[in-house]
């Protein structure tokens, strides 16, 4: 019998406390996972646990012992190091920093460890690819994602890693650059003005990675139809190609059309898509973590609706009550989970240089041959 899907989420994770200014609201997993009980998601057979934090064994795996000890003084006596990116506008320091970062990074390495053994899971809280051995970036303090990966190749595991985020994962992609182990893709906006810079489709690897780092810039304004298509010609032949032992997602849903913090034209319907597609062609091990999304609305359905199509439900279109006073004040005032239907791209349109980054990580990447 195949083992129940897995849910983590700890109610501890209200206490990392960016700040009233921040574009991070942690507030966010709350409210999405209140929608996803909501629609009965994490009923039986599904399983929830809480995440318990990560040993500090498994922290050094990636990070550098100095940064550990200033990120934790950091959270003990609220004292910044700007050279670690620690106490600037992005990545505050506040009580709990460093023991709320090490949940986050315990939850995704357990998780990843339940996956391999044929599960599909989702921890939430996870998804924080900018953080480096030795600074704190994006919002990042320390990356769950890395840790994880790194156990599963120390098990023997290959994994398909894919990042949907708005923002490129530098810092994943410059921890597996050459390891052929870790099949990399990421999907992002890309250009002058958009962080972190990184994850122009030049960037293939090295070594015996070259080629298992796949990176799909994508312009202001991409729509559904256009990556919809991308995601079509790249992922499934890849799957089939690389057979992973484990599909890992980082399911950053700042891509989405009404996102503060970013320019692409996403809407619920390709998020939905994407999970149901994968859903349908990869039956576990299934990793899957948090990310990027700064409309606290638009975070909690899309979450829903892509952890509906991973345990396989379909989840009913009317918002409760209870959610709609919440997005109301947030300003939107649609009485419905998905996006309405019309915006997702003009039909068969799909821009030459889109087609033509494809065409090049197809030349790339070895799998294709």
């Amino acid at each position: 019998m195949e083992a129940p899907p897995l849910f983590l989420y700890t109610p501890r994770y209200a206490l990392f406390d960016y700040g009233r200014d921040h574009p991070l609201r942690i507030f966010r997993l709350k409210l999405a996972v209140d929608l996803i009980e909501h629609y009965s998601l994490l009923s039986p057979p599904v399983e929830k646990t809480e995440p318990q934090e990560a040993p500090e064994d498994a922290l050094l795996t990636f990070h550098e012992a100095s940064y550990l000890e200033a990120l934790e003084a950091a959270d003990r006596e609220g004292k910044p190091f700007p050279a670690m990116g620690l106490g600037n506008s992005d990545n505050p320091v506040f009580p709990g920093v460093y023991t709320l970062s090490r949940l986050v990074v315990g939850g995704t390495l357990e998780g990843t460890l339940q996956a391999l053994e044929g599960r599909r899971v989702f921890h939430i809280g996870g998804g924080m690819h900018h953080a480096w051995p030795s600074k704190a970036e994006g919002f990042c303090y320390l990356n769950d994602i890395v840790i994880a990966l790194k156990e599963a190749i120390n098990r023997g595991a290959k994994v398909l890693y894919l990042d949907i985020d708005a923002h490129h994962c530098d810092a994943v992609q410059e921890a597996f650059y050459k390891d052929p182990r870790i099949l990399v893709v990421s999907f992002h906006q890309y250009g002058p003005d958009t962080y972190p810079g990184t994850g122009a489709p030049e960037e293939l690897g090295e070594g015996e990675g070259r080629g298992y780092n796949l990176n799909l810039p994508l312009d202001r304004y991409t729509e559904d139809e256009a990556l919809w298509w991308a995601y079509q010609e790249l992922i499934p032949p890849l799957l089939e190609a690389f057979q992973p032992d484990l599909l890992f997602t980082q399911l950053g849903v700042d891509a989405h059309k009404d996102d503060p913090l970013t320019a692409l034209f996403l809407t619920t319907g390709f998020y939905e898509r994407l999970a149901q597609d994968l859903a349908s062609r990869w039956q576990s091990p299934w990793m899957a973590v948090g990310g990027g999304g700064y409309d606290i609305v638009n975070v909690a359905r899309i979450w829903t609706l892509m952890w509906g199509a991973m345990v396989g439900k379909e989840v009913p279109e009317m918002l409760p009550e209870s959610f709609l006073r919440i997005s109301r004040m947030e300003g939107y005032d649609g009485p419905t989970i998905r996006d309405v239907p019309g915006w997702s791209g003009t039909p068969g349109h799909i821009p030459a240089e889109m087609r033509r980054r494809v065409e090049l990580l197809k030349r790339a990447c070895p799998l294709f041959d």
